[in-house]
């Protein structure tokens, strides 16, 4: 049972891939420090691709405005608010455009759409990143961004169940979404029901606490109530679940062993920790040793990389 095609590591900024090599991820992802012409990310995907024996994931946060890595040689994509704007078409053409470049670049799983709809006063983290305050609308260019990339590359709509009902942002602190379970029904749920629909590849839990959906106030990354109990069951979502990046600071209070274990429990496929590897590797053996324990069954595991094998399959990865 290989462990680590559950998990999605990061890349030094050197590009050193070494700590991959060792690891054999599932998945790789570049980040902010990675950025490079394109020449030369194709030139690091295809040490990445040589540096394990399973054809991994190469995966990127390009959403555009002021989250897009990657811009020397690429196209500057306005945010998707303004995209939006214009209307389904650009946001279709929007997407086909950037799916095409990452593609080109030898990436093939992008962290893209949003579909958070921000309407928190406090809001600080989401704003113009999501296509509309409007449920109903950002529903609609959701699916359209989908139609317009998966094509090419995964899209992976995030982060479930809607960061755009809270104040705090999660990269230093758990937000709690105060809000009624019609609140989420009607405003945050919907474009996530349109990215399945819309046949997107995976869905990103964030690290957001939902009380109105699990009364432990656990972040919805490592709730089974939300997870399991929601998106796969009740929304019956068939495809991967990626957990957001494992070391934000929602999380800082939980060591890296327990967070991997907590989260393949609660029921994702897929854990992402974009910085240390050590933290990566603290989190296998855990999982290991909760396998061997009883705490995590095999069965639970292995459904997950099946569902990993199964995706790279279907899209032609492996």
């Amino acid at each position: 049972m290989d462990i680590s095609q559950l998990f999605i590591i990061g890349v030094p900024a050197d590009g050193d891939v070494s700590s991959i090599q060792e690891f054999q991820p599932g998945g790789v992802i570049l980040m902010g420090r990675n950025a490079a012409p394109m020449i030369e990310i194709r030139r690091l995907t295809r040490a990445i691709r040589e540096a394990v024996s399973t054809p991994p994931f190469l995966c990127i946060d390009h959403e555009g405005g002021r989250v897009q890595r990657l811009t020397d040689g690429f196209s500057i994509i306005p945010p998707a608010r303004e995209v939006g704007t214009v209307g389904a078409d650009a946001v279709s053409i929007s997407a086909m455009n950037a799916a095409a470049e990452l593609r080109s670049a030898g990436l093939n799983f992008n962290f893209a759409p949003v579909c958070d709809v921000p309407v928190h006063a406090d809001d600080t983290v989401i704003g113009h990143r999501a296509f509309s305050e409007n449920p109903i609308r950002a529903s609609s260019l959701v699916a359209e961004y989908i139609r317009g990339a998966q094509p090419t590359v995964l899209c992976c709509a995030k982060h479930f169940p809607g960061h755009g009902g809270v104040g705090v942002d999660s990269h230093k602190g758990l937000p709690t979404f105060d809000g009624t379970l019609n609140d989420l029904q009607s405003t945050h749920l919907p474009p996530f029901r349109a990215a399945i629909g819309a046949g997107v590849a995976a869905i990103m839990p964030g690290h957001i606490a939902v009380p109105v959906l699990d009364d432990t106030s656990t972040p919805a990354s490592l709730s089974l109530p939300i997870v399991t109990g929601l998106l796969r069951e009740q929304m019956n979502f068939q495809g991967l679940i990626v957990t957001d990046d494992l070391e934000m600071g929602a999380l800082k209070n939980v060591d890296a062993g327990q967070i991997g274990v907590r989260a393949i429990e609660a029921g994702n496929d897929l854990l992402l920790f974009c910085h240390a590897t050590d933290k990566a590797v603290q989190a296998r053996d855990a999982i290991y040793h909760a396998i061997e324990s009883g705490v995590l069954s095999r069965e639970r595991v292995e459904a997950s990389l099946e569902r990993v094998r199964a995706t790279k399959a279907k899209y032609g990865i492996i």
